[in-house]
């Protein structure tokens, strides 16, 4: 088999998850499609370079999660809340820096997780996605989903503990 017939394939394989996912994490069809034929439009490129066959899955989920990311930072918009005047503010001086301690030791426990046990962590603490939805778009069983999040917990309350 060629390599346009073994990447065709792998285009109608994945490019269906790989929308939806990309819809996800845009909230636009039209940009998660953009996206996700960016992404394929690299890996022709690389095709010489990359295995074009179940092993690129990973590789594909990926690509489509940074494209997303890069995608948010370039129409990233600030929102400002306005607060009515006369409501009391709780604020402690101290909070910022408490909060800013506990994110970067969450960030640094997050890092220290197996690659694929961090991207299912992420997905449904962070994104906030069903372990059903986590094992849709990322093509694995739902009992794979509940055992990488058992450990990533795990790791995270005896990292929190020892700290």
């Amino acid at each position: 088999m060629n390599q346009d017939s073994k990447f065709e394939q792998l285009y109608r394989r994945f490019y269906p998850s790989l929308l939806a996912f990309a819809i996800y994490l845009t909230g636009s069809t039209e940009d998660a499609t953009e996206l996700v034929n960016n992404v394929f439009v690299a890996v022709w490129q690389k095709r010489d370079n990359l295995p074009l066959d179940e092993k690129l899955k990973s590789y594909l989920f990926t690509a489509v999660k940074n494209q997303s990311i890069n995608f948010h930072k370039r129409t990233k918009m600030t929102v400002v809340k306005l607060q009515p005047h006369d409501t009391e503010s709780y604020y402690r001086a101290d909070l910022p820096l408490e909060e800013k301690e506990m994110e970067h030791k969450l960030h640094s426990i997050l890092n220290t997780l197996p690659s694929k046990c961090r991207q299912i962590f992420v997905m449904s603490r962070i994104d906030g996605l069903k372990n059903k939805e986590i094992a849709h778009f990322l093509d694995i069983s739902i009992k794979t989903v509940e055992n990488q999040m058992t450990k990533a917990l795990k790791i995270f309350k005896e990292k929190l503990n020892d700290a």
